[in-house]
This record gives C-alpha cells, structure tokens and sequence, in this order.
C-alpha cells in the first residue's frame, strides 16, 4: 500500500479566536517551516451525493474483542472501539436527553434502549491509518479459539505485554460550520512507562500534527462503490509539486501515539452521512483523550482538545474547519495532585492512568487533599483552566477507605457529587461550595458510579453488594427525598465490576453501556423501560381491584339554619356525613362558590373522625377532625385539637391579588375517589382535576409558576379597547401530593405566601372575626412546616434548594418559622446529669457545640435552569400606591438575602427582624466556609441603601472575619506567595493577594520577559522583591513573624457586571496607547447603571458608617484593589505636576521679563499647560456628571481641584495676551498689581492641590485626613467663635465709628539728641498724630472692626491704645476675659481631644476615601494593551496573628448576644424560658446530691465489719448534711421560681 504526501497551509480558514495578531505570527511561522512540519494525506473523500459501500470480507475477528465507549459532553453521541481489533464505530444516541425536556420530548423517545444509529464504522492500523471501511449495518464476525491459533507468535507476545500500552479515546459534540457538520473522534495509545510514570525524558513536541491522506485506499474503495476516481475536492496534481508517494513500510511493533479523525457529515432527511474522513497524527505524544466544548444557546464559547498524562496537561489548537491541530501549550497540575504524582508513581511503581481517570468528568478535573480530618475538594473547570468551586468533606477518615482509594464524582448544572469509594455519597452546590446532602446506603458496600439524571433531580447510582452483586440506586432527591433499589435488572449486562470504568460511558443525565459484543444500551431508558413495566403490573391490578364508590351530593346549612347552596358536599353514600369546615377563606368579603369532598369517615360509638377536602375560590384545603360529640367542651381536652378540625393540606393557585374574583375562581372538571387501600390507613385515594383562569396583561407577560401539570389555554377578551388574555390553568391533585410530604410542604409554603399577600392588601377588612380565622390558618400552615423541618431537617434542606421554600417563607413574613428553619430549638439542657463522669461531660459538650442546629437552609444565588426568581407581584404586594417608598434606582432581589432585606425595608427595627436572623445564621456558619456568605456580599449594598446601619455594624463585628477554619485541609505554605513567606514581614498589619485559580501554563506571551521582571515565579522571587528581601536582611538578625492566613468571607465582592472581552491585536495596541496618552478616561457605565459595578463598589456608594473600615477583611478588599486604581491616580497626579511646572515656568518668566528663555519654549510650554488645563477639567467635568452635583461638592478636594485649575488658566490667559515669539514677555515693562496676587493666588491654590494629591502616599496622606478631621471637628467651635467677635466688633463699630466726643489719648514722646559735628545738644518731643475719622481708626469701617476685634486674641488691643473712654476698658475686660481666657483655653483643649479622636479615625478616613476612589475607579473605562484576569472570586490576605486576635478580642465584647438566643437585634427575654432553665438547673442538682448521697450509702455498705462507731457517725453526718444542701437549695429555687411568676 502506497499514500501520497503534500505540504499544505493549515491556516486557510480562519482562527476560531479571530486574532489578528496570533493569526499574523502563525502565518508566517507555517510558510517558514510548512515542508519541515506537515505531511498531508488524503485519507478519505466522496462527493456529496455518495453513499458509502464497502468490502467485509476477509475481515476475521482475530482477538477477543474488547469493546470501550465514550459520549461526547452534550450526549448525542457517541463512539465504541475495540481496542482488540482496532474497529471505531461512531453512533447517534437516540435517547438523547437534555436538560429540562419537555413530555412532549419524552414521548419522542423511542421505547428501545438499544443504540443502534450507526454514522461511520472503520478499522484502523497499529499506526492509526485506516485500513478498512464498514457498511453501516454491518457486523464483525465473533471471535473464536481457532482464529487465536492462527496468529502469529508476536501478537501472543504482544498480547502478554499488552499493559505496556493503553487506549484511550473521546468523541466531540457536532459542529455546524458554513452548512458542514462536524465530529471528531480522538484515539491514542498510551505508553504506561513513558507517559503513566515518572520519566526524566520528555519526547514531546510542541508542533502541528500530520496529517494522512490514503489515496491507494480511496481509489479501490471507490472503484468497488461505483464513484468517480476524481472528487471535486481532490488536490490539483499540477499545483500540487509537493506531492510524493511513499510505500507502506510501516513498522509492525506498536508504538505509542495519538490520532484525531475529522469526520466530516451532511445531513440528508435528519440522518447524518459521512462525506470525508481526515486524520491528525502524532507519535511523540499520548495520553487521556478528552474534548472540552462549552456552549451557550447553541454557539460555541470554548473549545479545547486536550491530553493528560504523567507531566501535564497538553492543549492542542484548532480553527472552526478543524483543518489543523497544534499542540501549542501546556499546562501544570494543581499543586497537590502534582505532589501526589511526583511520590507514589515513580517508574518503579504503579501508574497513575487509572488515578487520572477518577479526576475527569465532563470538562471538569477533581483535586482533593486531606488534612486534619478534612478533606477538601477542589473542582477545575478545563475550559477556562481555572478553580471553579472548592468544598470541603469534614469526616473522619475511616481505616477500610484505603482499599477503595479512588474517588468517583458528578457534576451537574448546580451541583457536585462525590463519593470515596465507600457507600457514604455527600452533595454540594457548586457555586458556594457548601453541603447539600449526605447519605449513607447500607444496602451496597462500594459505589463505581454516579450520575444526574432526569433534568438532574434525581441521581443513579451503580454500587455493588456482596450478596446481590452489581445493584442500581435511584435517590429522588427533589420530589420524595427516597431512594429506590432495583436488583432484578434481568437482562443488564454488566455484571463484572472491573468493566464499569470502560463499558460505561456518562455525562449530562445521559448514560450509555457497550455489551461484550458491541451492542449499545441507553442504561436511563432501561431503568425507565423497567419502572414502565412495573407500573403497568400495578395498574392491571388495580384495575381489577379498583371499585369506585358513588357520591351523594347533599346541602350544607349557614349558622342561621338556612340551607347554603354555595357550598356543595359530596360524600359516600352509606355514611352519614356533616362538614367539619364550611368557609375557610377569611379574606373573601362575599358568599362564593365552595365544594366540600369527604375523604375518610370512621364513627365509633360516639367517637368520629373525618377527612373533609374542601375547594374554595383559590384553595384546596383538607382538614381533618376527631370528635366526640357527647362530651361537653371541657371534657375535650384529651381529644387532638381539643375536638376542633385541624388542618392537614392546602394548596392555592397563587393568582394575583387583583385577579381573585368569581370569574378566576377555581372550578372543578373532574373527581374521583377510590376505595382504601394499604398506601394509607385512613385517606382514600382520589384524583381531583381543577380549573382557574389567570388574567394576562400583553405589556407584562406572566410566566406560569407551576410545573408541567399545568395545561394552559388562551381566550382572549377585549376590555376598553385593550386585548387582554386569559390563561386557563389545570391542576390536578391526587393522593400522593399529601402523603408525599415534599408536595404537601411546598405547596404549604406557597400558601402562606398566598395568604398573606391577601392580608398585606386588606382584602380581610380589619373584621376581628376574619382576622382571628385567618391567623388560626396561618397557625396551621405553620405547624404543617414546622413538624417537617423538625423531624426531617435533611430533606427540608433539599427541598429548599430545589423549589427555594425560604423565599416563600419572607414573603409570608413567618418570622418565628424562619428561627426556627435557621436556628431550631431553643437551648436545651446539654448537661450531663452525673457530674462526675467528666470525660462523658466533655465530649458531650464538644458534640453538642459541634452540632448546635441542623443545617435546613443554604444560602444561592443561581437558580435552578429556566426558572426566575420572583413573580410580578412579589415586590409590591403588600404596598398601597399612595404609600409606596419610590428608588432612584431599580432593584430587583436576587437571592433571599436581599429579598428579607427589600421586603422589610421602610419597616420599624423590630419588624425586620428576619434581616437579622438571615445575617446571624449566615456570618455564624461562615467560620467554617466562606461560601456561607455569598448571598450577603451581594446583599451588602442593599443593607446600606436601605439604613440597617445596625446591623451593618454588627455584622462587621463578627467571628467570621478573623477566626477562621477555610483553610483547615491546607497547607498555608502552599498558598501564601513565595514573596511574602521569604520576607520577615515585621512591619506588615494585613497584606492582602489573589489566590492561584488558574493553571499555570507554559505559553510565552510577547509581554512576558518585562512583566516577569515585576512578577514571581513559582518557584524564584522577582527581582522587586529580591530587592526588597536583601534590604530587609540587612542587619536584621531577627526571625520571620508568625502570619495568620485568613480569606475575605465575601466571595464574589469585587466582581462587577461589566463587560471586559476585547480583543488585542497591533491596531488595538496603537490605539490604546494614543487613547492612554491624551485622552482622559470616561465613565464605561451612566449615573442609572450603578447597578453593574460590583457589591463592594456598591456599597461604599451608599455606606455612611465607618465602623466597616475598621475590620481586616475590608482593610485587604481595600489594599488589594487600590494598587490598580493608585497607579491610574497617580498618573493624574504626574499630568497636575506638568501642569503645575508649566504654570511655575511660564510665571516666572512674565514676572522677571526674562528673554533668557527661548520664546518657541514659552509657547510649547503655554500650549502643553492648555492641553493639560483641557484633560484635567474634562476629567473633573466627567466626575461631576457621572457622581451629581451633591456627591462631587461634597468631597473638598473637587473644590480644590476646579479652583487650582480654573485660576491657573485664567492668569495665563491675561499673561498670555503680552506674549511674542520674538522675546516671549520681554516687552512688558510694567506688571499690574493685579495680576500679580491673581499669579500669588494661582501659586497658593497648585501648592494646596499638590498637598492633596500627596493623600495617595499612605504615610503622608493620613495627615491629610487628620486636619480633615480636626478641621471639621472644629467647625462648630469656630462658628461660635466667629459670632462672639462679631459681636464685640459690632459693638465696638457702634462706640467708635465718629468719636467726636471721645477723649484721645496723646502720645509724646521725649529725649535728647547730640549732633557730633557741631558739638550741639537738642531736645527732642514727639507727639503721636491720631485722625480717628480716617483709616487710623480701625473701627471706623464694619470690616475693619471684624478684623481689629480678631487681632485682640493675639493681645493688639488698638482701642485702649488711642482712645481714653471707661465704656472702653469695660469692653476690653470683658473681651480679654470670655474671648481670650476662656474661648481661647477651651479651643485648645478640645484641640486635644480631638487629636486624639483624629488618630482613631483618620485611618478609616483614609480607607474610606481609597474605596471611594476604587468605586470611582471601577466605573471608568481601562485602557490596557493586553487581556487581564478578571477579579477573583475569593480575595486572600494574611498578617501578624497577634494583629488579628487584638482585633477580635477588642470587638468580642462589643456584640450583644443577650437579645434572643441567636439574632444580632436586642430581643426581650423569654420569662418562661429562664424559668423553664431554672427547674432545670434544680433538677441536675437533685440528681447530684442524689448521686453523692447514694455514693456515701455505697460506701458505707461495703465498710469493713471493724469500722468504728465514730467512723459510722461521721458518715451519718456527712448524708444529713448532705440531704440539708439539697433541702436548702430546693427552697431557695421555690421562692425563686415565685417571684418569677408574679412578675411574669
């Protein structure tokens, strides 16, 4: 066999990524090396129109055949192989399931589970060419013993070292492209000692991978089919000079390899055939094959092939045409598999395929590692090559684990299932992390697989138990919380455990089995088709059974005797029925329409009990009843409910409050009621079909709320011009939505929603009557959920995560129910009774305060597929129009946190008490994972908006940001940064950095050799911090500070919603760098779309407390994100310093007329001061816009930023008019003085704004703020101050303003002076000239005086000086007195306190306006010349431990916690609970002195008969004592318990 090679450019379609740039590169890269690195071969090509015929015969199968199947990620389809005799046969899955498939879907799928829909059948060669083709149908002859004999004695000794190699294959989903479809199916044989094994040579080579063309083939299998030798597409002989045939002398000995086939399909009639077949090779590489495709409403976001093996993980890069495939990159292991691969599979050792394949499911890779009884999941999704989510299994680990060392995993669209192994299974969500579920199946002792299955509500399960060998598990997990066992699988082929792992192939609900001989089963239609067939069984037999029995309709009577014909009864004939309950919806004004149903009657002598079902406007309510009716109401006490009808179900139509009316009322279609059977003792069963009308507006479309039970029609009316429509819902309600407790909570739930959107509206009318029925309901519904949370709590817990319940609960406003479902029980006495065991006493305190409520709650924010979070008329039902508290902005709750925090808002503290019960019961449980609070870091802004100032502070205060257990399955090492473990980190208080989440990649960007100057390796410092080490050393001869390893518990805080996808090519480039140089930077969202910038932003926007900022986790949100935003400040602040040197320069030359300066420099100087005066004022003008006139003045230094600028350019303007290029301004001969204070003024203001700037220097700018601080501190006293001197100059003005009459003190001054030249003598008098109507007057002008009165705190009193009046000096002594003496002191001491006040917050002021900048800084639009990592999830940080622990001890005492057991809000105490805790504590007392006395019995018993008479009445004395201890107490506990009681 002979095939033919030629050079081709892989590039000639275009990159899937579009860049421009890598698109160039690779271009020029592939001509330069085309011929070294491409052989191309035609394996395989038709015409369009051709159908595949093939030769079978002389196709013996020579091994036993060892069939393996994999699926592609989205399931339809798939691939077998026999590793044996190298066939691949590639088939559509024709029980294709995908997520949330409707009936009419189901109903679709065929009833076989057989997969049989062949797309291409072929056999390849060991060195992966084709080396046959099959017809469709075609099947391979079985093997037997004589075609064994037949082979040769290589392929026996291969065969005994067939575990030197290894295959492992994937097939990809199908891609469309320009109407061609796609699939690739990807084989490679594994070395297990090259590439399974620790091995020092690395073969691998980062290249394009061949590819084959068989021409030889393709022209005999075209020759047998009929078709033209030539296709269209077949390469052009002439323009192909490259072509050359090579022979087949390829070796027979196996060698290792991978090879991806395209096949490409067209699509005829819904069927797929195959229309050309090509082949990628590589012989340097192989490994665990897996395509990775992630799409999102059918458009391909990301894909990747990718191969595992002992180094790493391979990515191979391809274009949309799949024309070319190149192994570009290569990616590191997380570092704790890394280590586990680097000490137990050395070359001398096992392997680590089979380790790898427990770590791979779908596109994610599992890490675990354990650690102090924890073990930690970590969940990489391969896509993004990044941490997705990380949990935490916090068991002991049990010894009999390590035989099943291998771990198996699901994941699904929310949630991730693990198991070890063992038959314990433990159910996460996927976005926090937390704990869903675990259960522990006793019927199995392994677990080989798991799996999601039906829209992944359920999960199968594939264990394996001694006795009954392999057995399947369904555990429902969302609609009965049970599990079913199915172990008369019949025909299920699998029965050898060891075959699981490859006859089995899983993903996305869709599970696929390959038989010994190659027939394929859909394992989720088998257990349907398994179910079916049972239930078929069991309606035969019920049919057979069935004896429907005939209903009596009769009346019922109003309280006045009259006969009620709205409300009709229907019951059994022979039985005498009474309805217990006639109307049971309080909020209807009116009479309406109601029908009643009896469901059980039982009458025993005088004793009867009744089952009522009743169906209202817009309920279904069963109520049940156990009366004796010959007993009077006191001698019911005994009886349940006291002989009253309680009620046991209720389900509402939900319709809006607005629409309930008789037209929308619900009408019954149907009703059927059987007789009793062995499900339940006393309710029969029953099928009840009913209909209501819901109004749908056409501008604000409803989305029904029920599930697929409900069949919709629509009517469309004409009301006033408008076409509204009418949807007509169906429900049905039978028997198992009561017993099946999940149906009959939610639907409890529901109703108290329901019911009290109806109170909320005053549709009860403030009627005391209807007040008290309605709230007795509400009583019921309430203990209806309250018996389920308690004795359930587990399966409370996953009905809340799949129908979210809580949200049901807040807008009920079920305050004490929703305690309970957080908190549970009050406390309980946990004490043990005999005080002496202190052993027993402490492990029971440790299990208690380890256990202190069961979890029935998790917070999330992502919802189940399909569904929304709230209906239209969740957020205003309860408001009246007229009363409505209006936002400036649109909120729409997200999660239940904010929802309890949106739905109380306006409301008196005590009323939003369920805020602080969410706050408590999430920054409590937070301690162990941060995932508990990520629906509060979403909520935080909203706490803020809506003034819970309270509780902000608290919640700030709380354990959950310094003591910390996150980290209990890690190693701190492992995860603080090389630099910060190298350094000596004396002087550091919290240093916050971004944890590690992607995987590190071997890829070289151009940016690479400059930014890793700045950037640590993993394993070497960088050269900054290498500086920064060697300078800390120096002379430092003390040791490295202990550091505390903490993680912000606010995960997704500084994530926002604002687009960062660009692309980066050279033009980018350009552009970015002219727009980072000269143009300012703009506001990427408006003033209304605050909305996207991110929690943390959001809410340093809204908070008004600076308590927040005196917190370490807010200190390393803040630390962390302010060195991107310092960098685009300072910046600013190198243009303001141009601007300023400009300003400086160009002054300094008009002032000294300068011609020494060249006038060409003074106009590029003037015009760079412009250019710069235009990008500075531009900036503040988009500040002012975007942040709104209050916000923008509020901050002083905006004030000071438009003054220094605007002065400035109005100074060089005037100076600008006297400028020439010949001598600049040497022509100007005389200055105005003017223009000289408005140039002194201009200085002045820049040195001002120069200081400010320096607030981005932490050490220089908390000065700033301390001024800021005293400054505003002060204001008050200096108002004071400034009217008490206007005062006095007021009066002063008024006494001296035209002194006429006032006496002037002369001053004359006398002495004698001697001339030396003359010899002469003279005496000297000089007398002071004072006008006291000129300006020598300082009072003679109102400003004046204001200014003179000022200057007497300084001691210049120029009124005692010059005038001689005794109204004078009167106001002199009273001004030096109270303005000097006293005000003067005063200021000086509060300047004191103040300081000190100063010192304590001027830290928070400067964290404060840092966030400030960093909220700012986030809403701006980035310039940068590369893609950067987005903001991380989680935001790590670290400092002294002594730091943290003073924090935490200085705020401990702070929290009150004596308000109720565990909210943060001041709550009245429980008088009964303290009494009740009182008896208790009597009553362990008693036990003790019982015990103690009981002791010195037991002791005196067992004396020696030789025991003296004392020695008897010491003991006697000691029990008398003893018995008067107890007395004592006894009484004083009595008297206690008294006084309790009258003041209660």
């Amino acid at each position: 066999m002979s095939f033919n090679k030629k050079h081709e450019n892989p590039h000639n379609e275009t990159n899937v990524d579009n860049d421009q740039d890598r698109h160039d590169n690779r271009f020029k890269n592939i001509i330069k090396d085309m011929i070294k690195k491409i052989r191309i071969t035609n394996l395989f090509n038709n015409k369009e129109n051709s159908s595949y015929k093939s030769d079978n015969t002389n196709d013996d199968t020579i091994k036993k055949e060892d069939y393996r199947i994999a699926i592609c990620q989205d399931g339809k389809f798939a691939v077998t192989f026999d590793t044996a005799n190298l066939r691949i046969k590639i088939l559509e899955n024709t029980d294709h399931r995908t997520f949330n498939m409707k009936e009419s879907d189901n109903k679709k799928s065929e009833k076989s589970d057989v997969i049989d829909k062949t797309i291409a059948y072929f056999r390849i060669n060991d060195n992966f060419t084709i080396s046959k083709f099959y017809d469709k149908k075609y099947k391979p002859p079985p093997f037997n013993q004589e075609s064994k004999l037949n082979t040769s004695d290589d392929d026996a000794k291969e065969d005994e070292k067939s575990d030197t190699f290894r295959w492992s294959f994937d097939v990809s989903n199908l891609h469309k492209n320009d109407d061609e479809y796609y699939i690739l199916v990807a084989v490679s044989r594994v070395n297990v000692n090259e590439d399974m094994k620790e091995n020092k040579r690395d073969n691998t080579k980062f290249d394009f991978l061949e590819k084959l063309e068989f021409t030889q083939e393709l022209a005999e299998f075209k020759e047998k089919s009929g078709e033209p030798p030539d296709p269209p597409n077949t390469p052009n002989k002439e323009k192909d000079d490259q072509r050359i045939t090579i022979p087949d002398n390829t070796p027979k000995k196996a060698k290792k390899g991978i090879a991806i086939y395209r096949l490409k399909l067209k699509e005829e009639k819904k069927n797929f055939i195959l229309n050309d077949v090509t082949c990628y090779y590589s012989d340097s590489i192989s490994g665990i094959c897996s395509f990775i495709e992630v799409t999102n409403d059918d458009d391909v976001e990301q894909r990747r092939f990718i191969i595992f093996n002992f180094r790493g993980i391979y990515n191979f890069e391809f274009n949309s045409h799949f024309d070319y495939f190149n192994l570009n990159e290569k990616f590191k292991y997380p570092q704790s598999i890394r280590r586990e691969l680097d000490n137990w599979y050395t070359d001398s050792g096992t392997d680590c395929m089979k380790r790898l394949l427990t770590c791979i499911y779908d596109k994610y890779f599992l890490v675990t590692q354990y650690k102090n009884d924890v073990q930690s999941l970590e969940v990489y999704n391969l896509a993004k090559m990044e941490l997705e989510t990380t949990a935490k299994r916090v068991e002991d680990k049990e010894k009999y684990v390590k035989q099943y060392n291998y771990d198996t995993f699901s994941v699904s669209k929310l949630q991730l299932c693990f198991t070890r192994g063992i038959n314990i299974i433990k159910l996460y969500y996927m976005e926090n992390g937390l704990q869903i579920a675990s259960k522990k199946f006793d019927e199995i002792e392994k677990i080989f697989l798991l799996e999601f299955i039906d829209n992944d509500e359920k999960l199968l399960i594939i264990g394996e138990c001694p006795k009954e060998g392999i057995m399947l598990i369904i555990w429902d997990l969302y609609d009965t919380g049970k599990y079913h066992i199915l172990t008369k699988l019949g025909d299920f082929p699998i029965t050898i455990k060891e075959n699981i792992g490859t006859h089995l192939a899983r993903t996305s609900g869709n599970i696929l089995q390959v038989n010994d001989n190659g027939n394929i089963k859909s394992i989720v239609k088998f257990i349907e088709n398994l179910k079916q067939k049972k239930i078929e069984e069991n309606l035969k037999q019920k049919k057979s059974e069935e004896n429907l029995r005939q209903n009596l309709k009769i009346e019922d009577e109003k309280p006045d005797g009259k006969p009620d014909r709205k409300h009709n009864i229907y019951c059994d004939v022979n039985i005498n029925f009474k309805p217990i309950v006639s109307d049971k919806e309080p909020w209807v004004l009116g009479d309406y329409e109601r029908t009643s149903y009896c469901l059980y009657y039982n009458k025993k002598r005088t004793l009867t009990e009744t089952l009522q079902l009743i169906v209202g406007r817009s309920t279904v309510q069963i109520w049940h009843q156990i009366n004796d009716e010959n007993k009077l109401k006191r001698e019911k006490e005994h009886l349940p409910n006291k002989g009253e009808p309680f009620l046991e179900y209720i389900w509402t139509n939900r319709i809006p409050v607005n629409q309930e009316s008789e037209e929308t009322r619900l009408q019954i279609s149907k009703f059927e009621c059987g007789p009793n059977d062995s499900l339940h003792d006393k309710l029969r069963d029953f099928y009840l079909k009913e209909d209501n009308e819901e109004i749908e507006i056409r501008r604000k479309r409803r989305k029904s709320s029920v599930k697929v039970e409900w069949l919709e029609q629509n009517i469309s009316m004409e009301e006033g011009g408008k076409i509204d429509k009418m949807i007509k819902h169906e429900k049905v309600i039978k028997r198992k939505d009561i017993i099946e407790k999940f149906h009959a909570i939610r639907h409890a739930c529901k109703a108290l929603e329901h019911l009290n959107k109806r109170y909320k509206s005053k549709f009860l009318a403030n009627n005391y009557i209807r007040v008290h029925e309605y709230e007795e309901m509400i009583s019921y519904i309430k203990h209806i959920v309250w018996r389920y949370a308690k004795n359930d709590p587990e399966n409370f817990k996953l009905l809340d995560v799949r129908h979210n319940v809580m949200k049901n609960l807040i807008l009920g406003d079920c305050d004490h129910l929703i305690k309970f479902i957080l908190f549970g029980d009050e406390e309980e006495n946990t004490e043990n009774k005999n005080v002496y065991k202190e052993i027993e006493v402490k492990e029971k305190r440790e299990k208690v305060k380890r256990q202190e409520f069961e979890i029935r709650h998790i917070p999330r924010d992502n919802l189940w597929p399909e569904e929304s979070f709230l209906k239209d008329d969740d957020l205003d039902f309860y408001e009246r129009k007229d009363n409505r508290l209006e936002d400036n902005e649109k909120i729409k709750p997200r999660n239940n946190m904010e929802l309890a925090i949106y739905h109380c808002k306006g409301r008196e503290l005590k009323d939003t008490i369920i805020v602080a019960y969410f706050l408590e019961y999430y920054s409590r449980n937070a301690t162990d994972c941060a995932g508990w609070m990520s629906s509060v870091s979403k909520a935080l802004p909203l706490l803020f908006k809506y003034n819970y100032d309270d509780y902000a502070r608290k919640l700030f205060f709380k354990e959950c940001f310094a003591d910390q257990d996150h980290f209990s399955a890690h190693d701190p090492d492992d995860i603080i940064p090389i630099e910060c473990r190298e350094r000596r980190n004396h002087d550091i208080k919290f240093r916050a950095f971004k944890p590690l989440v992607r995987l590190e990649s071997n890829k070289y960007k151009w940016y690479n050799k400059f930014w890793n100057l700045f950037k640590k390796s993993e394993e070497n410092l960088s050269l900054k911090h290498k500086i920064y080490k060697s300078l800390e050393n120096f002379d430092n001869d003390l040791g490295k500070s202990p550091l505390a390893l903490r993680i912000v518990p606010l995960p997704s805080f500084t994530v926002n919603d604002i687009s960062k996808k660009n692309i980066y090519n050279w033009k980018k480039i350009i552009l970015n760098v002219f727009l980072f140089i000269f143009i300012p930077r703009w506001y990427i969202i408006s003033r209304n779309e605050k909305n996207r910038l991110s929690p943390f932003s959001r809410m340093i926007l809204y908070e008004d407390n600076d308590n927040i900022y005196d917190n370490p986790a807010t200190e390393a949100i803040i630390n962390f994100r302010w060195q991107k935003a310092r960098n685009f400040f300072f910046l600013l602040f190198l243009r303001f310093l141009f601007f300023a040197i400009c300003f400086t320069i160009v002054s300094w030359a008009y002032l000294n007329h300068s011609i020494i300066i060249n006038g060409n420099f003074l106009f590029a100087l003037i015009v760079i001061f412009y250019y710069l005066a235009f990008y500075q004022l531009v900036t503040e003008a988009l500040q002012f816009h975007y942040r709104g006139f209050k916000k923008y003045f509020d901050e002083i230094f905006n004030s000071f930023d438009i003054i220094s600028i605007v002065l400035s350019v109005t100074v060089m303007s005037i100076m600008f008019k006297n400028f020439q290029f010949s001598d600049g301004f040497g022509s100007v001969k005389v200055i105005d003085t003017g223009l000289i204070a408005g140039i002194s003024f201009s200085i002045f203001f820049l040195w001002i704004e120069l200081i400010l700037y320096l607030r981005i220097i932490s050490d220089i700018g908390i000065y700033i703020y301390y001024v800021i601080i005293i400054f505003k501190s002060i204001i008050p006293f200096f108002l004071f101050m400034l009217i008490v001197i206007l005062a006095f100059a007021h009066t002063m003005f008024v006494l001296l303003r035209n002194p006429d009459s006032i006496k002037i003190k002369e001053s004359t001054y006398s002495g004698i002076a001697t001339n030396d030249l003359k010899n002469e003598t003279l005496d000297i008098k000089l007398k002071s000239d004072f006008d006291p109507k000129s300006s020598d007057n300082p009072y003679s002008l109102f400003s004046d005086a204001i200014i003179a009165t000022y200057f007497w705190i300084g001691g210049n009193w120029a009124q005692r000086d010059e005038f001689d009046f005794w109204a004078i000096d009167v106001f002199s002594l009273i001004a030096s007195i109270f303005l000097v003496i006293v005000l003067q002191n005063m200021l000086i001491a509060f300047m004191n306190g103040i300081y000190t006040t100063a010192e304590t917050k001027g830290r928070q002021a400067l964290l404060r306006q840092r966030a400030n900048h960093i909220a700012d800084y986030e809403a701006l639009y980035h310039i940068h010349l590369w893609n950067i990592e987005p903001e991380p999830k989680h935001i790590y940080y670290f400092g002294q431990s002594k730091t943290l622990e003073e924090w935490y001890a200085t705020r401990k005492d702070e929290q009150e916690r004596d308000y109720d057991k565990y909210s943060i809000l001041v709550y009245e105490e429980d008088i009964k609970v303290e009494i009740e805790k009182i008896k208790n504590m009597k009553n362990d007392v008693n036990v003790t002195i019982e015990y103690l006395i009981k002791k010195l019995y037991d002791i005196k018993s067992k004396v020696d008969d030789n025991k003296t008479d004392d020695d008897d009445d010491d003991d006697d004395g000691n029990i008398e004592i003893m018995e008067d201890i107890e007395k004592n107490i006894n009484d004083v506990v009595e008297r206690l318990l008294k006084k309790l009681d009258k003041s209660n």
